[in-house]
């Protein structure tokens, strides 16, 4: 059987904390049944399994949500196939690789800084060798780069997109930079697609002041486990835009 492209775990140390903390708590259900008077072993029950709960949706994610959310985001794009592509932040390459497989004479480049926190087997090797098992090696290309300054002229590109991405810049300012440089090396007419589950709203409005004035978010509800094991509290947003034509 041909194996299949792996596109790793996302957040593994966020994911092993969680399972770590979680197992602990449940195991101390038994041993603190009151604290301060009150029924700590149900709360401690509760917050365990809540953790290992939340771990178990962030893998579920890295199985299969991101393949669905990957999906629907490409989607949004309208595709002629001879597009020059751009993926900030590909990882293993799970948008490149996706949006290769829709070029017949276009190329798909990947730029990241590859972070081993961000996912698994993080690096530029996973990427080609996803590509070549998905039979795209001869479209894509992947260099380092760094989504606040991105090493692409003006105008380069037809497509740019990105997957949670910019929930990683730790500033307003970066994550501006970060908008500022996708309409950059945006050519006139070209599009730009990204998901995320917070900043999104200031992404509209940052790319609105970059020179696509139609850039709107909409809600994605295809990935439920992640609501649940958040309490509601993270929902998922794709932003599309379209960069003015002069």
């Amino acid at each position: 059987m041909k194996p299949k492209a792996n596109y790793g775990i996302d957040s593994p140390y966020i994911i092993t904390g969680e399972l770590l903390a979680g197992i602990v708590l449940t195991g101390l259900v038994f041993a603190l049944p009151h604290l301060f008077g009150l029924p700590a072993r149900w709360i401690t029950l509760a917050v365990g399994l809540l953790l290992v709960s939340s771990a178990a949706g962030m893998v579920s994610y890295s199985k299969s949500g991101k393949l669905r959310i990957r999906d629907e985001l490409m989607d949004s794009i309208r595709w002629t196939g001879d597009e020059t592509v751009l993926d900030i932040g590909c990882g293993r390459g799970l948008l490149l690789i996706s949006a290769a497989r829709r070029l017949t004479t276009g190329k798909a480049i990947g730029v990241d800084i590859w972070l081993p926190k961000a996912l698994t087997g993080n690096s530029p090797k996973r990427v080609l060798e996803n590509a070549e098992l998905e039979g795209v090696a001869g479209k894509i290309e992947v260099k380092e780069g760094d989504a606040r300054r991105l090493p692409f002229p003006d105008e380069t590109f037809d497509v740019v997109i990105s997957n949670f991405v910019l929930h990683e810049m730790q500033t307003g300012a970066e994550r501006k930079a970060m908008i500022r440089e996708i309409a950059r090396v945006l050519k006139p007419g070209g599009q730009v697609a990204l998901v995320d589950f917070i900043f999104t709203s200031q992404c509209v409005q940052d790319l609105i002041e970059s020179g696509t004035p139609g850039a709107e978010r909409t809600r994605m509800n295809r990935f439920w486990s992640t609501a649940i094991t958040s309490l509601g509290a993270v929902r998922l947003y794709k932003v599309i835009a379209t960069k003015t034509t002069p």
